[in-house]
């Protein structure tokens, strides 16, 4: 049997409760149950060979992804991933990347973080390169910016910048993927993509990845963020451990994002 990827997404990880997150001590059960639920971890790279092959892997594969680019990711998210040895890709808003940090941020909510203003809250450069060894990093346009539009010089400014600033940071790097923030786009921005040098981009569509037949400027994705303490760890994991099953079922998966898609998207 063949099955879907199950391309895992993050925004912030750390111990404050707050939308899109997740505490670093639940991150690790959660990826350690994922690893005993019998799935293997891939990297970026092996994900991109994949992807090229058109073939479904023959055992179940979980690609994590996180969302860009907090702070909190280096501070909170990759000891817990150097650890578990458990490797990843992170996609960045480029406008923020800074060379060195010039002070630790104070946490503020999701909601209230400007992406202009808040520098402090993104990763820097040396942040970056001191994560390399275990994640891989890619697009999410400059500024953040909204890729569900008919600006199309405004669209290529914000593709190729960040695109240019990717491959400043990883002169090495030859295949540049991309992922829609909001997970807004339409026909223009998958076809700016391309034009732009793009080979794929993720999306928030809920489902596991059937390389064999995706669209590949709309590769779907699985939201483990938004951990509430109020439904519990073990409600957390219930959750977890079932869109794993379903979305590396192709036929439940196929069934299951279907139905989802005509519900609201972000939600875990």
């Amino acid at each position: 049997m063949n099955y879907p990827i199950c391309i895992l997404t993050l925004h912030h990880i750390h111990p404050f409760e707050d939308w899109l997150s997740v505490s670093p001590q639940l991150l690790g059960k959660a990826l350690i149950n994922i690893k005993q639920k019998g799935y293997n971890f891939i990297s970026y790279a092996q994900f991109i060979e994949i992807l090229q092959s058109k073939k479904n892997p023959l055992k179940k594969q979980v690609l994590l992804s996180i969302d860009d680019g907090y702070f909190d990711v280096y501070k909170y998210g990759f000891p817990v991933l150097k650890e578990l040895k458990i490797p990843s890709v992170c996609f960045l808003i480029t406008n923020t990347i800074v060379e060195k940090r010039q002070k630790e941020p104070v946490f503020k909510p999701h909601k209230t973080i400007d992406y202009t203003a808040d520098i402090e809250y993104f990763l820097t450069a040396e942040e970056i390169f001191a994560m390399r060894e275990w994640m891989a990093f890619d697009s999410h346009t400059a500024s953040h910016y909204n890729c569900n539009t008919q600006d199309k010089e405004t669209l290529e400014f914000e593709l190729t910048t960040s695109k240019n600033k990717v491959a400043e940071l990883f002169p090495q790097k030859d295949i540049f993927g991309f992922c829609y923030p909001r997970g807004k786009f339409n026909a223009l921005s998958q076809e700016t993509l391309r034009e732009c040098g793009y080979s794929f981009a993720f999306s928030t569509i809920e489902g596991g990845a059937c390389v064999e037949s995706c669209d590949n400027f709309a590769i779907k994705r699985i939201c483990i963020s938004s951990a509430s303490a109020k439904r519990g760890e073990r409600d957390y994991l219930k959750r977890l451990n079932t869109k794993l099953f379903i979305y590396s079922t192709p036929i439940l998966g196929s069934l299951k994002s279907k139905l989802k898609a005509r519900k609201s998207r972000g939600s875990f």
